[in-house]
């Protein structure tokens, strides 16, 4: 049986004027793997940021297990709440200043980072590097490593495989596989990458003009009716 680990409904935020969502519902299930699509500027973004906390939204509400309104929780419960996510930013999103062992000190200070480092594919040699000499698939391992270090009960993946060549953007994907799988860890992928969607995700939502027009299993993609879908699948926007 699925266990309801969020639940978003009537979920609200505007721009400027825009609105970027627009009353959306949505559920997160436990230990599932969600993968979020749609065009650029739908608000897939956004809405994570909603739901993790970065991002205060209009009206509606965020529950979470038993917190029935994020909105509501004072600074000090909104860091713990906040904490519980681990984040795979678009482009990383490491210091450049900083060491790879520096960066990843901001997840947990005290760790042997070796193990860690294993489960992502890269060399313990690889601490004293800076970011700026490392390629955007090794930066985006890195940022995989350090969001996984907190062993958070979400892991938020932004377009992983943004910016990486066909090769290398499957081994990231492969390797997010097998670590959701390992860790059975709640996640929610932001992307465009459809191949990464039909590998690791259980199920997908489509987001359309700020409201989910599409959920359902990742692997009933290919058999739906709904047309903005599959113009979206086939890159007709």
């Amino acid at each position: 049986m699925r266990k309801l680990k969020i639940n978003i409904i009537n979920l609200s935020k505007s721009f400027d004027g825009k609105n970027v969502l627009k009353k959306l519902d949505l559920k997160v299930y436990e230990s599932e793997s969600l993968a979020i699509i749609g065009e650029s500027g739908s608000g897939k973004s956004v809405l994570t940021k909603c739901i993790d906390g970065l991002l205060d939204y209009d009206s509606g509400l965020v529950s979470y297990e038993k917190i029935k309104n994020i909105k509501e929780l004072n600074s000090k419960n909104k860091n713990i709440y906040m904490a519980k996510f681990g984040i795979l930013f678009q482009n990383a999103a490491l210091f450049d200043s900083l060491t790879i062992e520096e960066n990843l000190k901001f997840a947990k200070k005290d760790c042997d980072f070796s193990k860690i480092l294993m489960e992502v594919s890269l060399p313990k040699s690889i601490l004293s590097e800076y970011p700026s000499n490392l390629s955007i698939g090794v930066q985006k391992r890195v940022g995989l490593a350090r969001a996984i270090l907190k062993e958070p009960e979400i892991l938020i993946l932004d377009e992983p495989t943004t910016g990486l060549d066909p090769i290398i953007g499957r081994q990231i994907v492969l390797l997010i596989k097998k670590l959701v799988k390992k860790k059975k860890i709640t996640t929610i992928t932001v992307t465009h990458d459809m191949e990464s969607v039909y590998e690791f995700s259980d199920y997908t939502a489509f987001i359309k003009d700020g409201n989910i027009s599409w959920y359902g299993k990742s692997n009933d993609i290919l058999k739906t009716k709904n047309k903005s879908l599959t113009n979206f699948i086939n890159g007709i926007y």
